[in-house]
């Protein structure tokens, strides 16, 4: 899932290393993807941790269209699918 990525019950970011053609300089940018669900005053009902892991999917996929975008060498190192097991 990138560099590091996380999620709680309203937000996910995932940041990844961008090489590419289109940015300015020799080095890598690092790029932070948050996404922010709204703000939640209290837990919200269900199964939160599957929640997370949509989060989670939403931010990757979205992650990955960037880095697509960006032309980013090797997308950034985002894999395909995004890996929902802790590290």
């Amino acid at each position: 899932m990138g560099e590091l990525a996380g999620t709680a019950p309203d937000r996910a970011f995932v940041t990844f290393a961008c090489r590419s053609g289109e940015l300015p300089g020799l080095a890598p940018a690092h790029v932070v993807i948050h996404i922010n669900f709204g703000a939640v005053s209290e837990e919200p009902e269900g199964d939160v941790e599957a929640l997370k892991d949509a989060y989670a999917t939403v931010t990757h996929s979205f992650s990955l269209a960037m880095a697509r975008e960006m032309g980013c060498e090797d997308d950034g190192g985002l894999e395909a699918r995004p890996s929902l097991d802790p590290a």
